[in-house]
C-alpha cells in the first residue's frame, strides 16, 4: 500500500499528465499520441465500479441497440465472461432490470462484475488495466471472473494493480513495487524463490 500503484496506472491510462521522464508505447512516448484515441483504445477497471440509473443492459453496452448484428452476441459473451450470466438470467425483467441510483439495487460486487463486463462488451480494445477490480468478490466469483480476464488477455495486454496474489499468480511478469520504485520483477516462482518481502506476502496469504 503507498508504493504508487494506482498513480502508475493513472499514468499509463493518460488520466495524469505531470510527469517526469517518459511513457512509452511500441517505443512512441505517450505525449504523442492522440488521447481520445488512446482512451478508446484502453479498458479500465477500477476497485470503485461506476454505474447509472438505468438497465443492465444499458450500464454494459452504454445504450448500443441489441437487435444489431453482432451486438447481443458480445453482450452475452461479455456477461459470460464477468460471471453476471446466471445472475441476470434469474431476474424477471432480465437485462432490463434497473439497478437504481448509485447501483443500490444490486450488490458490490455484482457492481463490480457489470463494470468488468462494460470493459469486457468494448471494441477495439489494446489494453486492459486492472486496479484490484476484483477485490469486492468472493473467492469463486473471483475465480469465474478470472478465467474470463485471462480470456480476454489472450487477445489484449492485461496490466493488473492486485494485493491478492491468486489474481497475478499466472501473470507473464510481476512487478513489485516499493515506496514508488521497482525492487524487482519476474515471475511469480522467480519472486518467490529470490526476494523476500514477495514471499512473506505469499506466506501470509496462506498461498
Amino acid at each position: 500500500s503507498g508504493s504508487g500503484k494506482t498513480t502508475l496506472m493513472n499514468l499509463i491510462a493518460g488520466i495524469l499528465d505531470d510527469y517526469q521522464g517518459e511513457i512509452k508505447v511500441n517505443s512512441r512516448p505517450l505525449s504523442q499520441i492522440n488521447k481520445e484515441s488512446w482512451h478508446k483504445t484502453t479498458a479500465y477497471i477500477t476497485q470503485e465500479p461506476v454505474v447509472f440509473d438505468d438497465t443492465i443492459a444499458n450500464n454494459i453496452t452504454f445504450w448500443d441497440d441489441l437487435s444489431v448484428e453482432g451486438n447481443k452476441e458480445r453482450y452475452e459473451r461479455a456477461l459470460k465472461q464477468a460471471s453476471l450470466w446466471t445472475f441476470v438470467q434469474s431476474l424477471p425483467e432480465g437485462n432490463d432490470t434497473l439497478i437504481g441510483y448509485h447501483g443500490v439495487k444490486v450488490s458490490g460486487g455484482q457492481k463490480q462484475r457489470i463494470s468488468i463486463a462494460r470493459e469486457l462488451y468494448r471494441r477495439n480494445i489494446n489494453l486492459v488495466l486492472l486496479d484490484e477490480a476484483t477485490s469486492s468478490l468472493d473467492s469463486e466469483t473471483e475465480r469465474n471472473v478470472q478465467i474470463g480476464l485471462e480470456a480476454l488477455s489472450k487477445d489484449h495486454i492485461s496490466l493488473i494493480i492486485a494485493h491478492r496474489l491468486t489474481t497475478i499468480k499466472n501473470a507473464d511478469k510481476i512487478v513489485l513495487l516499493n515506496k514508488g520504485k521497482i525492487e524487482t520483477i519476474g515471475t511469480f516462482s522467480q519472486l518467490n524463490e529470490s526476494n523476500q518481502r514477495f514471499k512473506e506476502m505469499v506466506e501470509l496469504q496462506e498461498f
